[in-house]
């Protein structure tokens, strides 16, 4: 077995704690906000990896509070100084960032509107889409072992826990929370990775309109079946059913049933099911 498999095996099971997402909050309505910390590869020898930020909201976002901290259990990997911001954080009166490398940790925060003009830059709304908000530039010093960079969030003494607040200026609310992470490798792209055991994620996001994300892993070769049902337990959607080779697959439901006709708001039962296994998780719809 290589390194790059081992690091990749260790990397599925830590990551399903990392990207634990958080209660709903009840100040949070539809769609849950949240922030998503993207994972990337880097060969040993490597110099540098950037690490790019995502937000998904469906409210209009005017203040974050970002707290970041990276553990790397070998040395040798911290971030650089100064986040790259990306539109609409490039037109905010004030975006802060400051790197405290003997915590492994990063301070972040940034204000829609400090003072009352006549300009008013635009919230952070991304009508519950994707969007790269900022990227995060990480120094790897090039005799770093393999090892597996774990990016998460944290409590900051100063500003204390991840926050978004609304541009009405009295509602703020805890953001979901997905992390990320840099594999530092030896090893090359023909090295076979498999999954170590069967899993089914939480879908993403969730509550979700109208499409959300689900992902697997098979360990094996095996006849799979993916279905979507309703509260009664009737079949609304089957998403998969046929031989899936062993491997981590992502998914993504439209909200429509079998005739392709847009189901109700509501919520929903997700079941895989392969020769050996079955998990079921639930799911909200909302229209």
């Amino acid at each position: 077995m290589t390194m790059k498999t081992v690091l990749i095996i260790v990397l599925m099971i830590l990551t399903l704690s990392l990207g634990a997402f958080a209660q709903q909050d009840p100040d949070d309505p539809g769609i849950q906000d949240s922030i998503i910390v993207g994972s990337t590869y880097v060969d040993t020898g490597g110099t540098f990896a950037i690490i790019p930020i995502y937000a998904v909201t469906d409210d209009s976002v005017a203040f974050y509070n970002l707290p970041i901290r990276w553990s790397a259990p070998q040395g040798g990997v911290y971030a650089a100084a100064h986040t790259q911001y990306f539109y609409p954080l490039t037109s905010w009166d004030s975006v802060f960032d400051s790197v405290v490398i003997s915590q492994d940790f990063i301070r972040q925060v940034g204000w829609h509107d400090i003072i009352i003009d006549s300009i008013i830059p635009p919230p952070l709304y991304t009508a519950g889409s994707r969007v790269n908000i900022m990227s995060l530039r990480f120094v790897i010093d090039p005799d770093s072992p393999p090892q597996l960079i774990l990016i998460d969030t944290c409590w900051d003494d100063r500003n204390q826990s991840m926050t978004f607040g609304l541009a009405d200026g009295f509602t703020d609310f805890p953001p979901a929370f997905v992390g990320g992470w840099i594999a530092i490798y030896t090893g090359t792209d023909n090295d076979q990775v498999m999954p170590s055991e069967f899993s089914l994620s939480q879908n993403y996001p969730n509550p979700f309109n109208p499409t959300t994300l689900i992902e697997f892993a098979l360990p094996q070769e095996s006849h799979t079946q993916l279905v979507v049902y309703n509260l009664l337990g009737q079949t609304i959607k089957t998403i998969i059913d046929e031989v899936k080779a062993p491997g981590a697959y992502s998914i993504t439901w439209d909200g429509s049933d079998n005739s392709g006709n847009p189901q109700p708001s509501g919520t929903y039962f997700y079941n895989l099911t392969t020769s050996n296994n079955s998990q079921t998780r639930r799911m909200t719809l909302i229209r």
